[in-house]
């Protein structure tokens, strides 16, 4: 147990070391010190440049909170599980590679079907113009016809595929969020 003042010594003993201390600081450490057997070993160490300890740091051993030995002991765990998790993490990642791509190859196809009615509509109007030009009714009218259709169609499943492509697309975002929520414990920031 320590005496009265010891406390007081070891944060003198502190500035000491750092070179912040009067001389009269300096003459209490040595009275202190005379007759004090711990104080006088910590004023030796400070005189090398040593910091003393805490005056209440008797224990070897410092304190940690109970949420960094929780940490720490996450940490251990998963380096020393590792080859057990990361074949499965990779064929996770694989796998979920695997369906995001083909929901977004899928996305991509479905989108391109409007866009196949629109070029089809451009290119039967040109049809109906060229035939407009060389006074073939009957072509012209059939062009006319194929350019109302194909773009009437891009009109009436242009808008669903397209919300579909948004919905798939948006599938692939919360399917990624899951993941990465699932990797780091749920400390995904949005930023």
């Amino acid at each position: 147990m320590e005496k009265q003042g010891c406390g007081l010594i070891k944060d003198l003993l502190k500035l000491y070391v750092a070179g912040n201390i009067s001389d009269e600081s300096v003459s209490c450490i040595e009275a202190h010190s005379e007759d004090c057997p711990q104080c006088r070993m910590a004023y030796a160490a400070a005189k090398r440049g040593i910091v003393p300890k805490e005056a209440n740091a008797a224990a070897p051993e410092e304190k940690q909170d109970t949420a960094t030995r929780s940490r720490t002991a996450i940490i251990i765990a998963i380096v020393l599980t590792f080859p057990v998790w990361l074949p499965l993490l990779l064929v996770l990642i694989v796998l979920l590679g695997a369906f995001i791509a083909c929901i977004f190859v899928a996305s991509l196809v479905i989108s391109l079907v409007p866009l196949a009615f629109a070029a089809t509509s451009l290119f039967s109007a040109g049809a109906f113009i060229a035939a407009l030009f060389r006074v073939d009714l009957p072509a012209a009218m059939v062009a006319l016809g194929a350019s109302l259709a194909s773009g009437g169609l891009m009109l009436v499943l242009g808008i669903p595929c397209l919300r579909l492509c948004r919905l798939m697309l948006h599938l692939i975002t919360l399917i990624f969020a899951a993941f990465m929520r699932l990797i780091t414990g749920g400390d995904v920031t949005e930023g």
